[in-house]
């Protein structure tokens, strides 16, 4: 029986928005009623649950007028299914995010106008063989809530946020170009993204001097992300940085004279790299990997990397577990140590020649 004394207060809002554990939405229509806690437990197959949003806060399960209220996110984590929410269409998505009636739309486009305009949720854009730089876009324009901009140092970035099933494609036989003139911004950035697809693109920065801390491609809380047959350069920094992310797939693809390193990977799960080239970059850890499990590489080359800092690796590894290279290859890279730790690391016919290192990490003289 429910305890009437420990009635707590009112909520006011949208309900759904705070189950989620995310920012509440304005809506059109607000209510106020009457919320009763009873210290709710939640049990699947036995087991106990401990709802907590996407901060590490704990929900309480509660009852509205005879209805018990559960958090939508501990339900879908129990499921091991993903949750997504779309502030455009106002929907939640448990599992995969396509709309039931909806179809994931095609457009072609042949300028960056044309690009900015049909980027969005379910679309798969085709481009043009040409050069997009979105440094020419109209940055005055905010756009929507799911893709805006982020002032930085010498420009903005663009930002794709809460993006679900987008696929962005080059045509033609050479990659489409897309490009920013911010040295200090990411070319593309997405959080809380969800399928993004992208295929034969060249992503880089414009080729002038200037100092440069803006990397390629940054994934932040995202998931199942593929990127196929394309080529990430420097500058920027890094061809690829992500935190927090899941599922992230790089298949026949470049990373080229990046400025700081080849990769950052932060407490992110199931990367795989296969039949890929990394090549000429140069400064720091090539390869860094803080906090993550399962990154995976196979027939993967890493050639002509040189890690010009003396407190850095080729690779650095930590608090990190199942990160594998099979039939790889690591042929005349420079650096004073190869790896700062070997543990939870797996190295399964690979090759290595002409390096300043050997496998175990150790320094020795680049072979003639």
């Amino acid at each position: 029986m429910i305890n009437k004394d420990k009635v707590k207060g009112f909520v006011t809002g949208i309900i759904i928005a705070s189950l989620l554990g995310t920012t509440a939405i304005a809506a059109p229509l607000q209510k106020e009623i009457t919320v009763l806690y009873d210290n709710i437990e939640i049990y699947m197959d036995g087991i106990l649950l401990e709802p907590e949003d996407a901060d590490g806060n704990v929900i309480e399960p509660f009852i509205s007028e005879g209805i018990t209220y559960l958090p939508v996110r501990v339900i879908s984590q129990a499921l091991g299914k993903e949750i997504s929410w779309d502030g455009d269409t106002n929907s939640i998505y448990i599992g995969t995010s396509t709309e039931p009636d909806g179809e994931v739309q095609e457009v072609t486009v042949g300028n960056v106008d044309e690009l900015y305009s049909a980027l969005g949720s379910n679309k798969h854009i085709k481009l043009k063989p040409g050069v997009y730089n979105i440094s020419e876009l109209n940055k005055d324009d905010n756009g929507s809530k799911n893709i805006y901009w982020q002032n930085e140092y010498d420009g903005k970035e663009l930002i794709l946020d809460g993006i679900s099933n987008i696929t962005i494609e080059g045509l033609g036989d050479e990659p489409s170009e897309i490009l920013t003139e911010a040295r200090y911004a990411d070319v593309l950035t997405f959080i809380n993204c969800n399928n993004v697809n992208l295929k034969n693109l060249k992503v880089g920065h414009t080729d002038r001097p200037g100092y440069c801390t803006g990397g390629v491609l940054n994934f932040d809380s995202s998931n199942n992300i593929n990127i196929d047959n394309s080529l990430l350069y420097g500058c920027g920094t890094y061809g690829i940085r992500a935190q927090n992310t899941k599922k992230l797939a790089f298949d026949d693809s470049i990373i080229e004279e990046c400025t700081y390193g080849i990769m950052e990977i932060n407490e992110s799960t199931d990367f795989t790299f296969l039949n890929s080239k990394f090549r000429n970059c140069q400064e720091y850890d090539m390869i860094s990997i803080f906090s993550s499990d399962n990154i995976n590489f196979e027939k993967c080359e890493f050639t002509n990397n040189k890690v010009l800092s003396k407190y850095s690796t080729f690779l650095s590894v930590d608090f990190s577990s199942s990160i594998n290279f099979f039939k790889c290859t690591f042929e005349d890279n420079e650096a004073e140590g190869f790896i700062n730790q070997d543990e939870n690391v797996d190295f399964d016919d690979t090759t290595f020649k002409g390096n300043s290192f050997d496998e175990t990490g150790q320094g020795r003289c680049l072979k003639d």
